[in-house]
């Protein structure tokens, strides 16, 4: 990767089911966490465990054992179906 295209991400927190992460770009990005049910099912002291990976290029919870790359953060999420209501 060429220095302008390595963007990593610098810090992070968690708060209400978002993901805000801080880019070496200086961009801010949210990431909404509903895709990821083994955090939002998580308990509070669980979800707030996390670490930058050393590489910069993702954040996992040793705690749950999982965790999220840059590259799906900085990718479009799908919209959340919409539920139709029955008449």
């Amino acid at each position: 990767m060429d220095s302008s295209t390595d963007i990593r991400i610098t810090n992070t927190f968690l708060a209400n089911n978002l993901l805000t992460v801080s880019l070496s770009d200086g961009r801010i990005v949210i990431y909404p966490c509903r895709q990821m049910r083994w955090l939002i099912t998580a308990s509070v002291e669980d979800q707030q465990q996390f670490e930058i990976e050393s590489d910069g290029y993702g954040v996992w919870w040793t705690t749950l054992d999982d965790g999220i790359a840059l590259h799906h953060i900085l990718s479009p999420i799908p919209a959340a179906p919409v539920l139709e209501s029955v008449a």
